[in-house]
């Protein structure tokens, strides 16, 4: 199972780099380190906070290990569930911090596009995880549920 996530991670990040090089464009202008560390900090501690780092831990692995009890995977499917729809509203609270500085700014013309660009890369920033890190856990998840049920 872990092979599959692996190469399902891969399949993404080669499509992503694809997509940016056919585009015509280059994988440097899809990093913008403060969006990046927003995305991927912030809903990781909020996660830290809400769960604990012993419950984070084990919803990482549950979908992976072979002995999750159905608690353990509906306890995991909450954080995942929970840690989705942080990601999304940390992207979307980035996004409107972006257009209100853009608003502010509208008479400087240098500031719309680099605004613009944090709107837009917060998003496929949470699209991205949200591909890489919630989905396939989740999908794991359901499947440690229904062998569970299967087997009763």
């Amino acid at each position: 199972m872990i092979l599959n996530y692996c190469i399902a991670v891969a399949v993404l990040a080669l499509s992503f780099a694809g997509t940016v090089y056919i585009s015509g464009g280059m994988l440097l202008h899809y990093l913008d380190l403060p969006s990046l560390l927003i995305m991927v900090f912030f809903p990781v501690v909020y996660q830290l906070l809400l769960f604990g780092s012993a419950a984070v831990k084990s919803a990482f692995t549950a979908g992976f290990r072979k002995d999750t009890t159905p608690e353990q995977a509906e306890k995991a499917r909450l954080f995942f569930w929970s840690y989705s729809r942080t990601l999304w509203i940390t992207a979307m609270v980035t996004v409107l911090i972006a257009v209100i500085a853009m608003l502010i700014n509208l008479e400087d013309r240098t500031a719309l596009g680099p605004n613009f660009a944090l709107a837009l890369i917060s998003l496929l920033y949470a699209g991205l995880l949200h591909l890489a890190v919630v989905l396939p856990n989740l999908v794991f998840l359901r499947k440690r549920l229904i062998e569970s049920n299967t087997e009763i």
